[in-house]
């Protein structure tokens, strides 16, 4: 059965490019396009990996995050923090215990996400 990513973006062609790339390796895609979304999606679908983009409507994905490990039903599920701020990573440093388990700057490569990705999926 093919793992589940949601994909938490408020820019179309970012979501429209990682749904094709997730699609074409395999990996069933939900899309929510702000963090109020993606949080409800979240919690209905329970996917077995979030990538969450930080500067969205709505509600920000920093908030959302929070708001998913405060919930007893999403808080084992990764989140990968896909951002076009740089210099953040010592916020989203990836231990067993952090909150986020990934970081990726935009643009990324096809090969960076899916590697990311991978490897988190192989690890729950």
């Amino acid at each position: 059965m093919p793992k589940k990513c949601l994909i938490v973006d408020d820019t179309f062609e970012t979501v429209d490019i990682v749904t094709f790339l997730l699609k074409r390796a395999g990996y069933d895609v939900l899309t929510a396009y702000d963090g109020e979304q993606g949080l409800k999606m979240a919690r209905a679908e329970l996917p077995d990996l979030i990538l969450l983009d930080i500067m969205m409507p709505v509600m920000d994905g920093l908030t959302m995050n929070r708001r998913l490990k405060e919930d007893p039903k999403t808080r084992p599920i990764p989140v990968i923090i896909m951002t076009a701020r740089g210099g953040m990573e010592p916020m989203f440093q990836g231990s067993k215990d952090s909150p986020i388990q990934g970081y990726l700057v935009k643009p990324f490569s096809q090969q960076e996400l899916l590697r990311r990705i991978d490897d988190l999926l192989k690890k729950a």
